[in-house]
């Protein structure tokens, strides 16, 4: 069975961000990709459009040109053969500095002793982890 993930790319100037959101949830993904889309606008100044599409995970995981800026996993407790920690880990290993983000309603983090694991956001407000990553994002926009 083929496990639904989004693959967002925002752009903004010149700049292109890369952002993988994960997840096993199409109310999910209902829910979260108009919060996201908005939190987005609202970090970078402007419209925002997200771009999604749904591809096989091995594929993409193991494609070495797949580098992204930001991953952000959500619900991935529902994962057959693979838990958040391989998909981190995974991740990792094509790019070590990638931050990456958790949003759980199911208390995944706690089983899987998860730093940055948050509750599901319902506003933009709830997306307040990401504000991080785009304060530094930001910062070294500017220096280049």
């Amino acid at each position: 069975m083929e496990k639904p993930q989004l693959n967002t790319i925002v752009e903004f100037g010149s700049q292109k961000i890369k952002v993988l959101f994960s997840h096993e949830n199409r109310r999910v993904h209902a829910t979260m990709v108009p919060v996201l889309k908005e939190f987005l606008s609202h970090e970078l100044g402007q419209e925002v459009e997200v771009v999604s599409r749904f591809t096989a995970w091995e594929t993409f995981y193991t494609a070495t040109d797949n580098v992204f800026d930001l991953v952000i996993l959500a619900e991935n407790y529902a994962a057959r053969d693979l838990t958040s920690q391989d998909l981190i880990k995974k991740i990792k290993k094509i790019d070590q500095s990638t931050p990456v983000v958790q949003f759980s309603s199911k208390n995944e983090c706690a089983t899987e002793q998860t730093d940055g694991c948050y509750p599901l956001p319902k506003s933009r407000q709830e997306l307040r982890p990401l504000t991080h990553f785009f304060r530094n994002h930001n910062r070294n926009r500017k220096r280049s």
